[in-house]
C-alpha cells in the first residue's frame, strides 16, 4: 500500500453533468460506486502517481450521443484508495481515469469519485491506494519528433 498527500483543487464543474450521464452505465458495469456523489474531487498530488493495472477497465461505454457516431464509447478506469479530507473520517473512494478526459495524462492531477464529503475550499488531503505500489523515476522527455527526411 502506498499514501500520497495532495490538495483539493476547484474543478470546472463539468463533472457534476457527465458524472451524473454516466453513473447509470457505471452502476450496471461496477456497483461498486453507487454510492458516490454524482461529481469528481480533483486533487493536485504531491508526488507523481502513475496507474498501470486499475482494478477495474470498462468496455467503450456510449454514454453520450456524440460517442454512439464518432468513437463508440469512452473507456473508463477505476482504483480504489482511501481518501482522507483533513479534518474528516476516512472514506472508501475511487480514483476515475476517462479516457478522453484533459487530465488523464497528467500524473499528479487525480480525479475521485467518493460518497459525498462535506469540505469546504481547498483543503488538504491523503490517498492511500490498496493496490501494490512501487516507488520509482518518471521520465518525461522532451517529445522530438522525426522530420521524415
Amino acid at each position: 500500500m502506498g499514501a500520497i498527500r495532495g490538495k483539493i483543487q476547484k474543478g470546472l464543474g463539468e463533472s457534476k453533468n457527465t458524472v451524473h450521464e454516466q453513473m447509470p452505465l457505471f452502476k450496471e458495469v461496477f456497483p461498486e460506486i453507487s454510492g458516490c456523489k454524482e461529481g469528481t474531487i480533483n486533487i493536485l498530488l504531491d508526488k507523481p502517481l502513475v496507474i498501470i493495472s486499475p482494478d477495474f477497465t470498462t468496455e467503450p461505454l456510449p454514454w453520450h450521443p456524440a460517442f454512439k457516431v464518432v468513437k463508440g464509447g469512452e473507456v473508463f478506469k477505476f482504483l480504489r484508495i482511501t481518501l482522507t479530507v483533513d479534518g474528516f473520517e476516512p472514506v472508501q473512494a475511487w480514483i476515475y481515469k476517462a479516457q478522453f478526459s484533459p487530465y488523464h495524462d497528467n500524473p499528479y492531477y487525480i480525479e475521485v469519485l467518493a460518497p459525498k464529503i462535506n469540505f469546504t475550499g481547498t483543503p488538504g488531503c491523503k490517498i492511500e491506494v490498496r493496490s501494490n505500489c512501487f516507488e520509482g523515476l518518471v521520465v518525461i522527455g522532451q517529445s522530438e519528433r522525426g522530420t521524415g527526411k
